[in-house]
């Protein structure tokens, strides 16, 4: 029973409830980034090669002196004897050899510490360690609130696309428009500001969703048909009506067997003189209940089968008189007009319109034409049992004003439920 719908409203509030559950986490997972601290080593062997530079800086500065040194040693040739050539060579070639090795020399290492002192100013380095700080500094602020105090704030940014994509769904399980709509404005109200704590999300989220619901259903006019016939003058004189293959004949026989078990006699009212089979239909319902049924041939006044069971019951104290009609489509204006001279004849206390919960939006526009030409006291759902959205039963009530008072939930006598809504509510939010 209910299924679509429970799972369409379901999906709801899981979803609302992760969104809101994301919003509640502290943020130790943006920190994460911070492995960029990791670019820098790779930033520093790409700025080796600057070494290669301050190589070639060294090689430019040993042609200089090789240069100058080679120039006085010419010079010195004519001025005195070749002995001193050579020993003005040997402190040349000592001196280029010092060079040279100063230049392999470890002591280069001091020009690399400098190039790491350089390296930082560039800008990508902070760039790159400012940037998560300002996405903490945006989405942390209320994060951090909400994990200290565990509490979470709906926002409308939370919930707007997720109540839009509800109503939808409530649309496709049969819910009338402008009662998805109301859904919708009322769930929005309830959710958006509101401060709970993460501990509650599933359990707020699913009340608000059943208090809206609730309220949906809930008809002030409700009543209950045993207590009703207790308080009033008999014979109570009961009307039902709608079209074939609704299951009126087999409703009628429930509430039969719901009075009889609440002390009341009764007395069945053939008058669907109309359907073939009818009459033989209710006289195997009132066999087996052992409740008297007044009759007459097929193509008979309706209206006077009706009128015979009344007088019938008040000669012999009969509680309730249950009158069946015939089946007749809203359109039917002939049957209409049918219906209209046997209310007007026997002034029956209280109209039952019997529909199926499987027929969807027909019911609604159904309801409202025999409530508009009519008038009806309330409604009886069958086959609920067999319905998986339920939208027709959310709808009845704030489309039509005419309280919904019974259910039915299966083929047997006492598959017959007063329509309780929180009951009801509860099979479908869970």
């Amino acid at each position: 029973m209910f299924d679509f719908l429970k799972k369409k409203i379901g999906g709801f509030v899981d979803k609302l409830k992760k969104t809101e559950e994301k919003k509640a986490k502290p943020p130790e997972k943006k920190p994460a980034p911070k492995p960029a601290e990791k670019e820098p080593a790779p930033v520093v062997k790409e700025k080796k090669p600057a070494k290669g530079k301050a190589v070639p800086k060294a090689g430019k500065k040993e042609p200089e002196p090789v240069e100058e040194k080679a120039a006085p040693v010419i010079e010195e040739k004519p001025k005195e004897p070749v002995q001193e050539k050579p020993e003005e060579i040997e402190p040349v070639e000592a001196e280029p050899v010092s060079e040279t090795k100063a230049l392999p020399v470890e002591e280069k290492p001091f020009p690399e510490p400098e190039a790491p002192a350089e390296e930082p100013p560039p800008v990508k380095e902070p760039a790159t360690e400012k940037k998560p700080k300002k996405r903490i500094k945006l989405g942390t602020v209320g994060r951090i609130k909400g994990f200290i105090t565990r509490e979470v704030e709906i926002t409308e940014g939370d919930v707007g696309e997720l109540l839009e994509n509800l109503e939808l769904e409530l649309l496709e399980s049969d819910v009338e428009l402008s009662v998805a709509e109301s859904i919708r404005e009322e769930l929005t109200e309830k959710l958006i500001g509101a401060k709970v704590k993460k501990d509650d999300l599933h359990n707020y989220i699913s009340n608000s969703i059943r208090e809206t619901l609730i309220h949906t259903i809930t008809n002030e006019n409700v009543f209950d048909i045993v207590e009703k016939i207790k308080e009033s003058e008999k014979p109570v004189k009961i009307m039902f009506l709608g079209i074939n293959g609704a299951g009126k004949t087999t409703t009628i026989a429930k509430v039969a067997r719901l009075l009889m078990d609440n002390g009341q006699r009764v007395v069945f009212a053939a008058a669907d003189t109309f359907r073939a089979a009818a009459i033989e239909q209710m006289g195997i319902h009132a066999s087996r209940l052992e409740v008297k049924m007044i009759k007459r041939e097929y193509g008979s006044d309706p209206t006077s089968v009706a009128y015979d069971a009344v007088n019938y019951a008040r000669a012999r104290g009969i509680d309730a008189v249950l009158i069946d009609t015939a089946g007749r489509q809203d359109t039917n204006i002939s049957l209409i007009n049918e219906i209209k001279k046997m209310t007007r004849v026997i002034e029956p206390e209280i109209k039952l319109y019997i529909g199926e919960s499987i027929a969807g939006n027909a019911i609604i526009e159904q309801v409202q034409t025999f409530n508009r030409e009519i008038g009806l006291d309330g409604v009886i759902l069958t086959k609920l049992d067999c319905d998986p959205k339920g939208g027709t039963m959310l709808s009845i009530n704030k489309t039509t004003n005419v309280p919904i008072i019974y259910i039915g939930t299966g083929q047997n006598y006492e598959d017959l439920e007063a329509f309780r809504p929180a009951r009801i509510v509860e099979r479908i939010v869970e």
